[in-house]
């Protein structure tokens, strides 16, 4: 049983980078002394960020860039656009994943830090939960739809090979997007 749905946690990462946003104008300071980016920080040792000027532009460029994201997740998830959601999830968990990997590694000096990091890391565990979920319900929905089309009499599974039912599957997932 899911203790989240994937919209849930659509909107969960939404949140997260509304607050990046609102900090990234408002005072930066926050996300860049908070305990916890500190405490991963330390504990994987990679460098910290100082922040010498909070009036720095590059703050207000940093917040037009997560506003974006905020609102190019925000348009599809109240569209209820399942379909983009499980199209660009696993690319984003795989290009989170390396600039996670590239951040600890040390194989950049501009990417090799605790807030780098720390925000890959959110990114590759909020992105994980909405693939998990988002496979779920996908698997409850073929499901749904494979067994009204049994009760119908449309499909009969008997005899068929895991190949031919996975066929079967997509034919009526089509039909229902119809």
């Amino acid at each position: 049983m899911q203790f989240l749905s994937a919209r849930t946690l659509l909107y969960l990462r939404v949140c997260f980078l509304a607050t990046i946003t609102y900090y990234s104008v408002r005072d930066p300071s926050v996300i860049f002394n908070s305990g916890f980016v500190f405490l991963l920080g330390q504990a994987m040792e990679l460098p910290t960020i100082q922040i010498e000027d909070l009036n720095d532009p590059i703050f207000g460029l940093v917040a037009l860039a997560f506003g974006s994201l905020t609102i190019a997740e925000v348009v599809p998830l109240f569209s209820d656009n399942i379909e983009y959601f499980e199209s660009i999830v696993p690319a984003r968990l795989f290009i989170y994943f390396v600039v996670g990997f590239t951040s600890y590694g040390g194989y950049s000096e501009t990417l090799s830090n605790n807030v780098i990091f720390v925000y890959a890391f959110f990114e590759v565990w909020f992105n994980f939960l909405i693939f998990t979920n988002l496979r779920d319900e996908r698997y409850k929905r073929v499901k749904k739809l494979l067994e009204e089309a049994q009760k119908k009499g449309d499909v009969n599974l008997e005899g068929l090979n895991q190949s031919q039912i996975d066929v079967v599957m997509s034919e009526l997932l089509q039909r229902s997007k119809e």
